[in-house]
């Protein structure tokens, strides 16, 4: 396999994540990383891609450095992949969305929860078109805070950008996009309702809506004590429901899929109760498929599919509504 020479700027958890990652995929060779802790190759950044010349880089910072690092890396020819969220703020991914436009490097955002599986066969059968249109789905996506919480730099508006919306809700909120298409802001009320102490959210309600008139709602928090991922889709001749995901954590339970073809004739004998149909997954594979669609644009020149820089756009000018909107 022809590897791909990787750098790795920011080697917390997701960083040794991705590490091992591409280890296992074998077409990545990491020949630096870098940290600001010590006790890795470099802990600057920008003398890290300029000693090592990598021919693409991982970046798994916090927020407020991701727009720098990309920028730098594009003007340099350098691929990069990205972690979510696309920066602090939309003019953070405005301003990568420039420099990519003029870079002939590849950029992929990590929005993992598309590759999972309940999510690929939903998708599927959404576009089998076997239970008709989807017109409305609910997700709810929760965790529970820390003992240490309060001192995370999640919570860190200058260097996260904003809190659980920005952080985790925007999973179900690219889902959602990726699920309906374009979708504007309703309504939506961003507030502090246990962690009233800090600068940053913890608890984002939205109502959205489609051109066509296909509505979705969102709760993003960090009060659900007991980890939560719900999300209900339904459509004109049926229905499908996600229950839980397999996370490194295995705090959100089994990760499954149920789905109902519409039944108004009763054929189970009982009104609301027609036959259900269930899938459940025991393997997490996102995070594997996310670097091999990495590998393959860069060294086979295919193109991204999923986390480009017109989805980051849609999903942060959504985020930005939703905190404007509150205002």
């Amino acid at each position: 396999m022809d590897k791909v020479s990787t750098a790795i700027v920011g080697m917390g958890k997701i960083g040794r994540l991705r590490a091992d990652v591409m280890r296992r995929h074998g077409g990545y060779d990491v020949i630096s990383t870098c940290d600001i802790v010590s006790g890795f190759d470099y802990t600057d950044w920008k003398k890290c891609l300029d000693e090592s010349k990598p021919e693409a880089v991982v970046i798994c910072t916090a927020n407020n450095v991701m727009a720098d690092i990309i920028c730098y890396a594009l003007e340099k020819g350098i691929h990069v992949f990205c972690e979510k969220p696309p920066g602090r703020s939309l003019a953070d991914t405005l301003k990568m969305k420039q420099a990519f436009e003029a870079s002939e490097a590849v950029l992929k955002f990590g929005f993992n929860h598309r590759y999972h599986s309940s999510i690929v066969e939903a998708k599927t059968l959404i576009d089998s078109g076997l239970l008709g249109r989807p017109v409305f789905i609910r997700g709810v996506y929760g965790k529970a805070g820390s003992a240490v919480f309060d001192t995370e730099w999640r919570n860190d508006p200058d260097l996260s950008g904003g809190g659980i919306l920005i952080d985790q809700g925007i999973h179900m909120l690219d889902l959602l996009l990726y699920f309906l298409g374009d979708l504007s802001v309703s309504f939506s009320t961003v507030d502090r309702l246990v962690w009233t102490d800090l600068p940053t959210e913890d608890s984002a309600v939205a109502v959205l809506r489609t051109p066509d008139n296909k509505v979705a709602t969102l709760h993003s928090s960090v009060l659900q004590w007991k980890h939560k991922f719900d999300m209900d889709i339904m459509l004109t001749d049926g229905y499908i429901a996600l229950n839980g995901l397999l996370t490194s954590t295995h705090s959100y339970g089994e990760e499954r899929i149920t789905y109902y073809r519409k039944d108004l004739s009763m054929k189970t004998g009982k009104i609301g109760n027609p036959i259900e149909h269930n899938m459940c997954f025991d393997v997490d594979n996102s995070w594997d498929y996310e670097m091999a669609e990495f590998y393959d644009a860069v060294r086979n020149g295919k193109p991204i599919v999923n986390g480009t820089i017109t989805d980051a756009e849609r999903v942060m000018r959504l985020v930005e509504d939703i905190y404007s909107e509150d205002a």
